[in-house]
């Protein structure tokens, strides 16, 4: 449902970074950093749309602590700013934490399930992209909800995660307070359908235009048989070049 009436807060959005992550799993945050005025008015934008803005909070959280970084694909890094046992970090002072794709062959600590478990049961949206799914999948907040994952795992996910009451082949899945994604790009796809969806209106509109996002619809484009015909193809090609170059 909409909010209509102006919060005693700002939307208080945490990134729990692991170790090392895709670069672009953690993109679909800057939607969010986009609703806000100071970015908007950064824009130009007309006085009436600024003022559509919407407030957000954003604080980036990792097991190794503020000031420490979370190494990204592309050379790059991510700056923490708070750990998992801070005081704004805690259940009850979140809104929505955002899980971006940890190696999938990493088991998350103890520290982090009970991190994810505890703000999914205080009731904070909880999102997915790509393989940040695997965190929420140990994390045990899975449960009976519907999800998605990146589309060329999900039979390994149905396997590994049984308890997830259905595996759906889309790009994402909004199950209650859980919202899951598929392969990276799709996490951004996600938010622009969650900003439109929470604050429908001016600036989730135009935060979308701007950023050419939220125009793909949840279905795929083409089924699952194809994409393996695709993979198939792709391969077949590069065996193809190989030869040729010896």
């Amino acid at each position: 449902m909409a909010d209509t009436k102006q919060p005693p807060h700002p939307f208080r959005i945490a990134v729990l970074l692991p170790p090392a992550l895709q670069l672009l799993d953690a993109s679909p945050v800057d939607l969010f950093g986009m609703l806000t005025a100071e970015y908007l008015k950064a824009c130009r934008l007309p006085a009436p749309l600024i003022a559509s803005a919407i407030d957000i909070s954003i604080i980036y959280v990792g097991e190794s602590g503020p000031g420490t970084i979370a190494e990204c694909t592309a050379n790059a890094g991510l700056r923490i700013t708070h750990s998992l046992d801070d005081k704004a970090a805690q259940p009850g002072n979140l809104d929505l934490i955002l899980l971006p794709g940890p190696d999938p062959l990493a088991i998350p600590s103890h520290a982090v399930r009970a991190f994810v478990r505890g703000h999914a049961e205080a009731g904070s949206t909880v999102m997915t992209v790509c393989t940040g799914i695997f965190t929420a999948g140990h994390s045990g907040v899975l449960l009976g909800k519907r999800a998605t994952g990146p589309r060329a795992i999900l039979s390994d996910l149905k396997n590994k995660f049984p308890a997830a009451a259905n595996w759906e082949d889309k790009r994402w899945v909004h199950d209650g307070n859980l919202w899951t994604s598929g392969g990276i790009t799709n996490g951004q796809d996600m938010v622009a359908a969650f900003i439109k969806e929470k604050w429908p209106g001016p600036a989730s509109e135009v935060v979308c235009a701007i950023a050419d996002v939220g125009d793909r619809g949840v279905e795929y484009g083409s089924s699952q048989a194809a994409q393996g015909v695709w993979w198939i193809f792709q391969i077949l090609r590069a065996w193809l070049r190989g030869l040729a170059r010896r």
